[in-house]
């Protein structure tokens, strides 16, 4: 196992090398220029001068030396020496935690992510959860009464599922559950943010006598996010468990066990489900970049201070150092994730070793 982590801790250094370059690349290969963009703003509240976007250069390490750019983005550039001596402003590169200073906000980035952070793993979090807790019962369940009404009832709802798009089933969610219960008298839902400033009359946390800002009022802004984002998830995965356990059941060590005598929830619960989880491991451990990355349709449309919507406003709004930090974390737990699958295998089947 030793030999194999040192391996694989060498590929994760290549890999995440190769994908900081291809990060920085895409800055510099925007046509016209990293700020081609901004130039073309025309608002009085979006213009941009020139003054202003040769600090933005400056702060982008793009005044250096082509050949020292990305050194200077990736390692800092405070060991440079005379190359920045008319320069206060050094960095300390991504190596070090320093993604820089957002344009918009003028802020460091690891600021906004911190800030951003932690509202994106709970969301993730619930909606994770929310998804493992109904996709493996149904799976399961469809497997084991395969054929039958049931069966059928959930494999057409985990299509539906799959089908809808998650930004269309959030706008149905906000219509129903925050406008339509609101003019039926019914207690509604918040439909975004992550808490109230007041809390309205004939809300749910009205009804409950919460008070804002607490954590039940936090937890009630974040069910419908939950229910939109957790959907294709129920779907995807439920039908996922569904093959896995089909296959399983198929196998001799499955048909030993009934021949034992065992009864069929034995035979489902120790013998057959442990074994059919197994590549789910996979799908699970990947939602650790998804807990940082959010999810910038929903987020988008609940106006959830994710991470998901702090990305898309950086890219919308040609934020540089934002967009180029959340992609830098997020190669760096794609890479993890990966790690931790391989060893969570040998966990949950010890017939996997790693030599």
């Amino acid at each position: 196992m030793t030999g194999y982590l040192i391996r694989r801790g060498i590929q994760m250094v290549i890999v995440l090398l190769i994908s900081s370059i291809a990060i920085y690349s895409l800055l510099l290969a925007a046509p016209g220029g990293p700020f081609s963009g901004l130039k073309q703003l025309t608002g009085s509240k979006d213009r941009v001068s020139d003054a202003q976007i040769a600090n933005m250069e400056r702060l982008l390490g793009l005044h250096l030396p082509p050949q020292m750019q990305y050194l200077a983005w990736l390692a800092g550039d405070d060991w440079m020496g005379s190359l920045n001596k008319d320069w206060e402003g050094h960095r300390k590169g991504v190596l070090r935690g320093d993604f820089g200073k957002s344009f918009k906000q003028n802020r460091p980035v690891i600021t906004l992510i911190e800030e951003r952070l932690p509202n994106t793993i709970k969301l993730m979090a619930a909606s994770g959860l929310l998804a493992i807790l109904v996709a493996v019962p149904i799976g399961v369940f469809s497997a084991v009464r395969q054929y039958s009404k049931l069966d059928y009832t959930f494999t057409f709802a985990t299509f539906v599922g799959i089908a809808i798009p998650n930004f269309w089933f959030g706008l149905m969610m906000i219509i129903i559950f925050g406008n339509l219960f609101k003019s039926w008298g019914l207690p509604f839902l918040p439909t975004g943010g992550t808490e109230s400033v007041r809390i309205r009359p004939g809300s749910l946390q009205a009804v409950l006598g919460v008070s804002p800002g607490t954590a039940p009022d936090q937890l009630i802004h974040l069910i419908l996010p939950t229910l939109t984002l957790s959907l294709s998830s129920m779907a995807g995965w439920g039908r996922f468990v569904r093959a896995s356990m089909l296959e399983v059941l198929r196998q001799d060590y499955v048909r030993t066990a009934r021949a034992k005598g065992l009864t069929e929830r034995v035979v489902v619960a120790k013998h057959a489900l442990r074994n059919a989880l197994i590549p789910l491991v996979t799908i699970v451990t990947f939602e650790l970049p998804a807990m940082f990355g959010g999810a910038i349709l929903t987020e988008t449309v609940f106006s959830y201070p994710g991470m998901g919507r702090l990305y898309i406003q950086g890219l919308l709004g040609f934020d540089y150092p934002v967009a180029q930090g959340f992609l830098v974390i997020t190669a760096v737990l794609v890479v993890v994730a990966t790690l931790m699958s391989d060893v969570l295998y040998t966990v949950v089947d010890p017939r996997i070793r790693f030599s």
